[in-house]
């Protein structure tokens, strides 16, 4: 069987570089990694400007990845010196291609930075610096959990890992504050938003960071699985209109 494809957004950032200081495209391995091993063929989607209509076209899924924070001014606030990262172009990039994911009924894998971004694109904020910082950004191994989220029975996520609790590794500084437009939230730690869906796309985002965690937990490969399984059902139903 054919693998579906799987657009999966890359970071720009400026690194040092035999030519001195150049803006790179870059990604952490463990996201295409974790897509190929349960059936997906990942494509990597370099930040461009100004992204044509129709670039999802043969794509069968998209995985918006984490990275550095969003720009504030995308959800009318001054940055707080806790920002990092910010850069405009990809936050403009990655909204299109979420955009698009959605005009086109694609499935959605929104991680970390992702997920904040879907949440500000409909009409959402974050928190610019998460309270309890000591429990959401880990400093051990990524593979390992960091802490439990509660899951919501009856979501998409539910039905994935098959669970109502999961362990998550954790890494942002930043977090959902008011829930964008249509979300319903799916996971929780605490007070702070772990994942959410929508009835409106093909969606699930998680604030954890799974790709980091499928050698050695189940249920986090079960999530690229049905995500991977989504895509391949969209792939068929391109293919017969086609």
């Amino acid at each position: 069987m054919q693998r579906p494809l799987i657009a999966v957004s890359a970071a720009i950032q400026e690194i040092e570089t035999a030519f001195g200081m150049k803006d790179c495209t870059t990604l952490i391995t463990a996201h295409t990694d974790a897509i190929y091993a349960v059936g997906g063929q990942p494509v990597v989607m370099p930040v461009v400007a100004d992204p044509p209509l129709g670039l999802l076209r043969r794509m069968d899924g998209l995985m918006l990845t984490g990275g550095g924070d969003i720009d504030p001014a995308l959800y009318g606030e001054d940055a707080d010196p806790a920002v990092y990262g910010v850069r405009k172009e990809r936050d403009a990039f990655e909204s299109a291609l979420y955009r698009e994911s959605v005009a086109l009924g694609l499935p959605v894998l929104a991680i970390c930075r992702g997920m904040q971004l879907v949440n500000v694109l409909r009409g959402g904020t974050l928190l610019q610096q998460v309270a309890d910082g000591a429990v959401h950004w880990q400093g051990f191994d990524a593979a390992k959990a960091s802490h439990a989220v509660d899951i919501e029975p009856g979501s998409a996520l539910f039905d994935a890992v098959g669970a109502r609790v999961a362990h998550v590794n954790s890494y942002h500084h930043q977090g959902v504050k008011d829930l964008g437009a249509g979300l319903t939230v799916t996971a929780t730690c605490g007070a702070v938003i772990e994942a959410f869906e929508t009835a409106a796309a093909d969606l699930v985002a998680v604030q954890w960071h799974p790709e980091h965690m499928t050698a050695a937990d189940p249920r986090q490969c079960a999530l690229f699985e049905a995500f991977v399984h989504r895509a391949s059902q969209a792939a068929r139903i391109r293919t017969t209109v086609l």
